[in-house]
């Protein structure tokens, strides 16, 4: 009876070894086969970005000889700018963004002098950051906080405040933040993060990509209710 009961034994963990076997192999064939459908799709969508940027790097020296002081045609520029600066960040997906040590104070104060001839009278510009240096991509930091700093300008009105911050929020984790007293998102539009000026609507998104490519992410502070906060969170 024990040498009958071992031998049922022996063939149950045979059946199940080659079940589980069997099935083991099938996960592997169709994880290969769903890496190999994404990697195709990863590929389609990098030669439609090369197109696409293609088309727009060609069109953008027709669109120079025209009256650039015409809205039209700084949109159409504005256009092709967001369209190659899309299929770069396409392009370039996966690979490791380059840090480098940027004094943050003077940073901060460098982006404030920028938007300082954009704001409406009397409005306060204020950087609040310590004098400490902090491991940052600078290309696409500046570009983040330009952009947001250019959309305060815009929305901020006549004796309003322009303030951008930078919080360490951990060793290796921080913060840049961007306020201002305009009028502020609507609750429904807060968790779309459109975005706020006229043209393409391309600008946030693009910033998103950048946060997303610096390992952080960019987000509005539901919290902040007397204008708008976007926060940049970056871990380095």
């Amino acid at each position: 009876v024990i040498i009958i009961g071992l031998i049922v034994l022996a063939a149950a963990l045979a059946g199940a070894l080659v079940v589980g076997i069997f099935a083991l192999m099938r996960f592997i064939l169709l994880s290969r086969k769903q890496k190999k459908v994404i990697q195709q799709a990863n590929d389609s969508n990098a030669q439609k970005a090369k197109f696409i940027s293609n088309i727009a790097a060609q069109l953008e020296p027709t669109f120079r000889k025209l009256d650039s002081n015409k809205p039209e045609v700084k949109a159409l520029l504005d256009f092709t700018t967001h369209i190659q600066t899309l299929s770069d960040l396409e392009n370039n997906d996966g690979q490791e963004v380059e840090l480098e040590e940027t004094q943050v104070h003077q940073f901060c104060e460098q982006l404030i002098e920028q938007i300082r001839d954009k704001v409406r009278k009397d409005v306060t510009l204020t950087v609040n950051a310590p004098k400490m240096s902090a491991l940052i991509n600078r290309e696409y930091t500046s570009h983040v906080l330009l952009h947001l700093l250019n959309n305060a300008a815009e929305y901020t009105p006549e004796e309003g405040k322009i303030t951008l911050e930078f919080k360490k929020r951990g060793q290796h984790t921080h913060q840049f933040l961007v306020t201002d007293t305009g009028e502020g998102i609507a609750e429904e539009q807060r968790t779309e993060l459109r975005d706020l000026t006229t043209g393409d609507g391309l600008g946030l998104p693009i910033c998103r990509q950048m946060a997303i490519r610096m390992n952080g992410s960019l987000d509005i502070d539901p919290a902040f209710t007397k204008g708008t906060r976007f926060v940049l969170e970056l871990h380095a």
